[in-house]
């Protein structure tokens, strides 16, 4: 009887809550064209008079390298196109800053004739982007870990063969390169932080003694003056392995200067923990992420350890199950039941110290379909599979300063996709209490069992673009902001850049239209 009464005011609080507005100011961009084919947001920095500057990746022909590269459009505060550049690349781009008004670059690329892949930093002024070149550094290209080439892509121990991580201050920028251990196969990282003014703080060489596919690297941050970098990895040792419970790993967490580094284990004992992510807080550094006591697919609540930064000892560590109401958003009743598939999106730290981590439901289901079925061509022989990519529920959840699950939500909605998540999924931010979702979504939200709504999805490019919002108090309302029949293009809400301030940047895409939205909450 309590929890139909507590399900039933909640619905009401809800529907009392979708009538209240949600400020947001909608600002679009003129409709534009690119020269070359589709192009993807990159990044997204504010300058210091309230526009923007955007990095778009464009490729063109695979036959001519050249016409693979990048725009960089430079907008005011009205959405108004100031310069725009285009940068021609042989190799990729890792990262962009863009700070004080001056746009730093760092691209990797190969020089064939030294058989060297080369690190280099463009530095330019958002008045002209005449950009200077300054070599980082250079390898051997058979000391890398290449795995896909050029794309970003994982290698063979799923670790990106090199990446770029800018720390929230954008006083230092790290590179992390992935070594190829020919011989031993062990789990090697080259570590190269660098400030702004392009002065190398750290050069570290990371090692591990256990085989490079037995250790997963997890993430990397930088401290904000840049001289301290930390890496988290998962290790699958032998010991590990032994386990009777829990987890059949440890995760190890790794101090690094440019003069020595120190490493911390902690074992989630009984629990399995999927993954663990590292963050700053006021005061010192945590990990959280989920946990599991049945096994690393399914998941039960949250997990959250702090850390002293200097020592790396742990200080804290907290298992949250899902409170009975996230289980009720979710089933419409509380269940014992752990749930799976569930991917990590974002981790945000709110001014109070609060830690909200936000996920998706993710999986993929294989159809098959055989010859003489409608749709597959009459002259195929046998058959043909469909894979079909499904974006479900989101998962929002706030931890206090102490660790403490302070509300955890389940939100429904059901999307999916034969190929590209671009026009469906989320994009999430944190301002001041509120947490925001940015979806697309039919017309009408659905009605479910126990006083529940849901979320559905129309067609991935043409749908209505909605925020949902959550209090501090965990209680959520939602809005529509565009009608897809009041746009010219759909807006790929998956790509969403936040910023600093209390914006965040949208590109829409309708063939060979493209338009750049800013909503500000």
């Amino acid at each position: 009887m309590k929890k139909t009464i507590l399900s039933a005011l909640l619905c009401l609080n809800l529907l009392a809550a979708t009538a209240q507005d949600i400020p947001c100011t909608i600002q679009k961009s003129e409709i534009f064209k690119d020269k070359y084919r589709d192009s993807k947001l990159i990044s997204l920095d504010e300058d210091s008079k309230g526009g923007v500057v955007v990095a778009r990746s464009f490729m063109g022909s695979v036959f001519n390298s050249d016409t693979w590269g990048y725009y960089f459009e430079h907008y005011d505060a009205d959405m108004k196109l100031i310069n725009e550049y285009e940068h021609f690349v042989r190799g990729f781009v890792l990262g962009t800053i863009v700070k004080d008004d001056v746009v730093t670059m760092v691209d990797f690329g190969y020089d064939k004739e030294t058989k060297e892949f080369v690190c280099n930093a463009n530095v330019a002024s958002l008045n002209d982007f005449k950009f200077k070149t300054t070599e980082l550094f250079r390898v051997p290209r058979k000391t890398v870990h290449t795995g896909i080439i050029f794309s970003g892509g994982g290698s063979s121990d799923s670790d990106n063969f090199a990446a770029m991580l800018t720390n929230t201050e954008k006083t230092a920028f790290a590179i992390s390169l992935d070594v190829d251990d020919k011989e031993e196969k062990k789990e090697i990282h080259n570590i190269y932080v660098y400030d702004l003014n392009l002065k190398l703080k750290i050069d570290h060489t990371f090692k591990r003694d256990i085989k490079d596919r037995k250790f997963t690297y997890e993430n990397i941050d930088i401290s904000q003056d840049g001289n301290v970098a930390y890496l988290l990895g998962k290790a699958r040792t032998a010991e590990n392995k032994k386990k009777k419970e829990g987890g059949r790993y440890q995760y190890e967490l790794t101090r690094i200067t440019n003069s020595d580094s120190k490493t911390q284990v902690f074992d989630t004992d009984e629990h399995y923990a999927a993954s663990l992510i590292l963050l700053f807080k006021k005061g010192g550094i945590a990990c959280a992420g989920f946990y599991s006591d049945r096994n690393d697919s399914r998941f039960k609540g949250l997990c959250y350890f702090e850390v002293d930064p200097e020592s790396l000892a742990i200080k804290k560590s907290k298992f949250n199950p899902f409170p009975e109401q996230f289980m009720i958003d979710k089933y419409g009743k509380d269940k014992d039941k752990e749930l799976k598939d569930i991917s990590y999106r974002d981790i945000f730290l709110t001014s109070n110290n609060e830690i909200v981590f936000n996920a998706e439901e993710r999986y993929t289901t294989t159809t098959y379909s055989a010859y003489g079925t409608p749709g597959v061509p009459s002259g195929m022989v046998g058959g043909r599979y469909s894979v079909v990519y499904h974006f479900d529920d989101i998962v929002s959840a706030k931890l206090a300063d102490n660790g403490d699950l302070v509300w955890a939500r389940n939100i429904n909605k059901r999307q999916s996709s034969g190929g590209s998540e671009s026009f469906v999924s989320y994009s999430s931010m944190v301002k001041g209490d509120y947490t925001y979702f940015f979806i697309n979504s039919a017309d009408k939200v659905s009605k479910l069992s126990n006083d529940r709504i849901q979320f559905n999805q129309k067609s991935a490019k043409r749908s209505n673009l909605n925020v949902i919002r959550i209090n501090q108090n965990g209680e959520f309302d939602y809005k529509e902001l565009l009608d897809d029949k009041d746009n010219e293009v759909p807006f790929m809400v998956s790509q969403g850049v936040a910023t600093q301030g209390n914006s965040i940047y949208f590109l829409g895409r309708k063939g060979k239209k493209k338009q750049l939205l800013k909503l500000t909450m």
